[in-house]
């Protein structure tokens, strides 16, 4: 496959490095602090799924050079939440008559965004659940905690499309499976973000320090009660199919099982860089709004971690 990266960080990064050492031509657009050594050396990825140099990837910092002799098979979006529609705006200008679109991103909204541009008949999502840091040249995969989900959203798109794409990242050494709910499964993302990394943020700590005070579980349990009113307004299915369950799963399973984690947006915050937070607990609080569901501690969040990101 032809494959092009649009916002090749961490997961773009390893996105593509691995596809590319499995032997697909892959093209990374991305800044030029991180692409002009990996054009110099190669792209070095470490960590949970082992150490590879990649060579021989196709490296440019603005849309402009990208060799286009070929259409991409693939467009990855892997850019940040608040910067998928300003991405969109590329993409027709790098799509040739067949070529696909998947959005391997964080929070809600990134479909609307892309669809914008895009027939939704030519997108998929992604749910990417491993995360990866970023150096110069380099990236390393740091945590894991299940595969990355390939479907669609619009019954159009083709189906053997994401079976095959989800194949290519298996076969690529990514764990990876096609999912016919990949709306169910984003929103279940969202909710353990929204949970977690608003709250991480405002206090500065891994998310495993969030358990352990009884004043942050009621912060938690407050979101997810909120988020479960505004998924069942706009008739959408979550699981578990309760609040409740989901709070359970969330103290005795998700928590512990990635209890050093440390937010990249609380990582985006140090680097005094903006936060998706707007594409979270904010897409709550947008979604809401019409449906008449009050949610007023995912507002208090996402105006607390705007003032946080001022600071």
């Amino acid at each position: 496959m032809r494959i092009l990266v649009l916002g090749a960080g961490a997961v773009g990064s390893v996105l593509g490095g691995f596809l590319a050492n499995a032997g697909h031509e892959v093209t990374l657009l991305g800044r030029a602090w991180h692409l002009d050594v990996v054009r110099r050396q190669g792209l070095a990825i470490t960590g949970l799924w082992g150490e590879r140099r990649v060579k021989g990837l196709a490296v440019a910092t603005h849309p402009d050079e990208i060799a286009r002799q070929a259409a991409f098979d693939w467009v990855f979006v892997c850019v940040k939440a608040y910067q998928t529609a300003e991405a969109a705006a590329f993409l027709p200008d790098l799509m040739g008559s067949r070529t696909l679109v998947c959005g391997f991103q964080n929070g809600l909204g990134n479909y609307e965004a892309l669809t914008q541009a895009v027939a939704p008949e030519r997108v998929a999502l992604a749910r990417v659940i491993f995360g990866a840091d970023l150096e110069p040249g380099m990236a390393r995969v740091t945590v894991c905690a299940d595969d990355v989900l390939i479907g669609a959203p619009d019954a159009r798109f083709p189906r053997e499309q994401t079976v095959q794409l989800a194949a290519a990242l298996q076969a690529s050494g990514i764990p990876a499976r096609a999912t016919a709910s990949i709306v169910v499964e984003l929103w279940a993302k969202v909710l353990y973000n929204c949970a977690l990394n608003g709250l991480s943020i405002l206090f500065e700590v891994p998310y495993g320090k969030l358990l352990e005070h009884e004043t942050t579980r009621r912060l938690m349990a407050a979101v997810i009660e909120e988020a479960y009113r505004v998924a069942a307004a706009h008739r959408i299915k979550l699981k578990p199919a309760t609040a409740k369950a989901y709070r359970e799963l969330l103290f005795t399973r998700l928590i512990p099982d990635t209890a050093a984690h440390q937010s990249s947006m609380l990582q985006d915050v140090r680097r005094g860089r903006p936060t998706e937070i707007d594409s979270l607990n904010g897409a709550l609080v947008r979604l809401a709004a019409p449906a008449g569901v009050p949610v007023p501690m995912n507002a208090l969040v996402t105006r607390l971690v705007h003032a946080k990101e001022r600071f």
